[in-house]
């Protein structure tokens, strides 16, 4: 479980200064250490696995600093981490809770469910944006109009919501009342118990609003009334109206952002998790590719792979002997499959660079783990992953006798993340991707890290079986007399 909170910690950590032109602040927030920290480059080939899953890390958390006036990750706290100061209180009807990873503000619709800044946040004025993660309550009424974010005056300047009539939206309203503009979803496609990415943006020179869902342009629309200015509160969770506060929030909101500029369609693509999930994917419709970047722009970093080709790429680029010629000398092809690889090491004829290593107790970081799936999985010929660290023993759960069991955190590419969020004894052994319980598939996949169960023979240390996560039961458990494990160690 990684919070967007330790998400954007990693900025500074790798050495990003600034992104888009902007620069990141404030540094005290900025530079708080991951819970994962890099491991020492006595590794190369592990630096460069971990350093990419940095920066697709950064990219899934929408890591964009440029103009920001306030940003509340509202994972625990109401704390305004953009360096100006703009905390939100909670209202009574507002509690902090963990429907997804970090945490969130739930709120259930009562008059107390808000939270908000006693004053101006953006410059209504001028061009703006605003965002935020919703998550209308499964106990909510879809009949119902739902505010997430607005900025009053006499009335809400502008609203980013949920409406009846149009589905996701977002307004400017008259200072009188007397009308609005909307920039809305062609159709109403929201759902309730869903986590929605929402990004209202006001472009003063142009005079137009756009809204975008998921990071993708939903619809726009042309102002048609005068900009006034917005001072008397920034609101989460509620709109102004008529002299008394409406469209009170049943459901959750997270990761509230606003902006003292108009962000382009590829900063609201950045902000909204669409670049994260185009830029790391497990790849199957043609040729890998990974991109290492440049360290002042995230969106420059890209893995399209599986696997093993994520992993002979990280090889290919930290170890000066790791060719394309290597690799079709001694497995008969430039990016050996995770099987290839896992009879290579059991065989012994990988090569002088990889030695095989039998005992589980003996891993170290930067080992390789393969895993022949034997023609059980269609289109899969087996999974690889490069050691982290070897946590310790587990027996928390699936244990078998003469065998004990080994939690290994490992870096991998995979289109299925290790564990269940808030499951069991998830939180001992996260994964990077998830995000939820995955229930609505919004859990991430390719490179990141994770931690697989691996089991050890007590006669002999060598591998014995192996569990995808710490949550899998036995129809994800596999023996090595189906599915065959080895290991190696680069050198």
């Amino acid at each position: 479980m990684v919070s967007r909170r330790g998400l954007l910690g990693g900025a500074a950590v790798a050495g990003v200064a600034s992104v888009a032109g902007g620069t990141l602040r404030p540094a005290a927030a900025l530079a708080e250490p991951l819970d994962t920290p890099l491991t020492p480059v006595d590794a190369p080939h592990l630096a460069q696995a971990e350093l990419m899953v940095r920066y697709q890390r950064m990219l899934a958390a929408g890591l964009l600093a440029d103009g920001l006036v306030g940003h509340w990750p509202l994972d625990g706290a109401g704390a305004d981490i953009s360096g100006y100061g703009h905390d939100v209180a909670p209202g009574a009807g507002a509690t902090w809770t963990k429907l997804r990873a970090g945490g969130e503000l739930s709120l259930d619709g009562t008059s107390g469910a808000y939270a908000q800044v006693p004053g101006r946040v953006v410059n209504t004025l001028a061009s703006f944006t605003v965002s935020a993660w919703v998550r209308l309550a499964e106990t909510a009424s879809l009949a119902n109009m739902y505010t997430a974010v607005s900025q009053d005056g006499t009335t809400s300047r502008f609203l980013l919501q949920y409406d009846p009539a149009y589905g996701w939206a977002f307004k400017l309203r008259r200072p009188d009342e007397s009308g609005f503009v909307v920039a809305r979803t062609a159709t109403n496609t929201a759902q309730l118990g869903v986590w929605t990415h929402l990004t209202g943006v006001y472009d003063a020179a142009a005079n137009t609003i756009q809204l975008y869902v998921g990071g993708q342009p939903a619809g726009g629309a042309a102002v048609t009334f005068p900009a006034w200015d917005a001072a008397a509160g920034f609101n989460i969770g509620r709109a102004l109206f008529g002299g008394a506060y409406v469209n009170r929030f049943n459901g959750a909101i997270d990761d509230v952002r606003a902006y003292g500029r108009a962000l382009t369609a590829a900063e609201a693509a950045l902000v909204g998790g669409y670049t994260a999930r185009q830029n790391n994917r497990y790849y199957t419709e043609g040729s890998s590719s990974v991109t290492w970047g440049s360290p002042a722009d995230p969106t420059t970093w890209m893995s399209l792979a599986r696997c093993s080709s994520f992993l002979t790429w990280v090889l290919k680029r930290a170890c000066p002997w790791a060719t394309d010629a290597y690799f079709r000398t001694w497995f008969d092809d430039a990016i050996p499959e995770a099987a290839d690889y896992r009879q290579a090491f059991a065989d012994g004829t990988g090569g002088p660079h990889l030695r095989r290593i039998t005992r589980v107790a003996d891993l170290r970081p930067g080992d390789l783990i393969a895993i022949d799936y034997r023609g059980t999985v269609s289109g899969n010929t087996g999974h690889i992953v490069m050691v982290r660290s070897v946590k310790g023993t587990y027996s928390g759960g699936m244990n078998f006798s003469g065998e004990t069991q080994y939690a290994v955190e490992i870096v991998d590419c995979t289109s299925d993340a290790h564990g269940m969020y808030g499951k069991g004894s998830y939180d001992l052994y996260p994964d990077t991707r998830v995000v939820e319980d995955d229930l609505r598939k919004t859990n991430f996949e390719g490179v990141g890290i994770g931690h697989m169960m691996f089991y050890a023979s007590d006669a002999t240390g060598e591998f014995s079986r192996y569990r995808w996560s710490v949550n899998s039961g036995s129809t994800n458990t596999h023996s090595v007399a189906d599915r065959p494990i080895a290991a190696a160690r680069v050198c």
